[in-house]
């Protein structure tokens, strides 16, 4: 079977990291090019990380610098969940390799526009890059095959009680995205990542015996997620990097366990609720009015034996 090809957009920091190299490794798809965005950290770091991680990788895959603020200028950053440097502080080295000098919604909408075979878009940041594609070009919609999105909650936020940080960061981008008209749009939010998106210690001990360093990359950002918690709760969890679990699903739809076809708006002017995903889950609903049509595919749970060992076996293969 032929790889599918496939656009990322990220603003690497760790679980970021960790999807990418899961894409990277992973036998299943073509990794065309990664367009980067501030986010988890600013631009500058961004780059830089996404080139480490590249290089750890063992893969070359073009890097696209991308938006270095929100549509509308706000948003932040998540420093103080990623570190400083958008890698927990790891101390990895500055990379060999350089970025492209496209910039990032240049080759997002030269790449899909003119490609003569399908191509997928996998987002793990906020959707700055992805709506000036769409305000850029108008057959880029069109062109993008299908987009998987870490983005948003259906029970809460992260951010604030509302808001998921990818949304949060640019809610705007996000509400673009969403009504746009990309034909397949699914959405992890962070619920199936808590749900059922655990890697857990006899996981990241088999990583941390590995010889490769993608291996090596990975497990210490998880085992850096898990010694983190536990010294900040007291007790111990699995690791549930929100970014590897949408990589899961979008590279392994058939993980998906349950999912639902729902309307989905982002808010944006809300004094409390800004970036949030509202998830129209009414029992009810069109019943008495009409409502507006689903939009987007929520992912509510995965096979989380199955996810696992998919991460496994694609890191340890070598």
């Amino acid at each position: 079977m032929q790889p599918r090809k496939v656009i990322i957009d990220c603003d690497t920091g760790v679980d970021d990291a960790q999807a990418l190299l899961l894409a990277l490794r992973s036998p299943l798809v073509q990794v065309l090019g990664i367009t980067t965005t501030s986010g988890n950290v600013h631009l500058d770091k961004v780059v830089r990380n996404t080139l480490i991680v590249v290089e750890r990788s063992g893969k070359r895959v073009p890097v696209y610098p991308g938006s270095f603020r929100a549509l509308l200028g706000a948003g932040g950053t998540a420093e103080e969940v990623h570190g400083r440097d958008g890698l927990g502080g790891t101390g990895y080295p500055d990379p060999q390799i350089q970025a492209e000098p496209e910039h990032a919604v240049d080759f997002l909408v030269r790449t899909f526009v003119n490609s003569s075979e399908p191509v997928d878009l996998i987002t793990l940041a906020p959707l700055t890059n992805i709506a000036l594609a769409i305000q850029k070009d108008r057959r880029f919609e069109q062109s993008v095959r299908s987009i998987t999105m870490m983005a948003g909650g259906i029970r809460a936020g992260n951010t604030t009680p509302a808001a998921e940080f990818n949304v949060w960061a640019d809610p705007e981008a996000a509400d673009l995205v969403f009504r746009s008209q990309i034909p397949v749009k699914t959405m992890v939010a962070l619920d199936p990542n808590s749900d059922s998106g655990m890697i857990y210690e006899e996981d990241v001990e088999k990583l941390e015996a590995a010889p490769f360093p993608w291996c090596e990359m990975t497990s210490r950002l998880m085992r850096q997620s898990l010694d983190r918690w536990k010294e900040f709760t007291g007790q111990s969890r699995p690791a549930m990097p929100p970014d590897l679990t949408a990589m899961g699903v979008a590279l392994r739809p058939d993980l998906v366990q349950s999912a639902e076809m729902l309307n989905v708006v982002v808010e944006t002017a809300g004094v409390h609720t800004r970036g949030m995903t509202v998830c129209d889950r009414r029992t009810f609903r069109g019943i008495f009015r009409p409502v507006p049509e689903p939009n987007v595919n929520v992912v509510y749970t995965l096979d989380n034996p199955g996810y696992r060992q998919f991460v496994l076996e694609t890191f340890l293969a070598g």
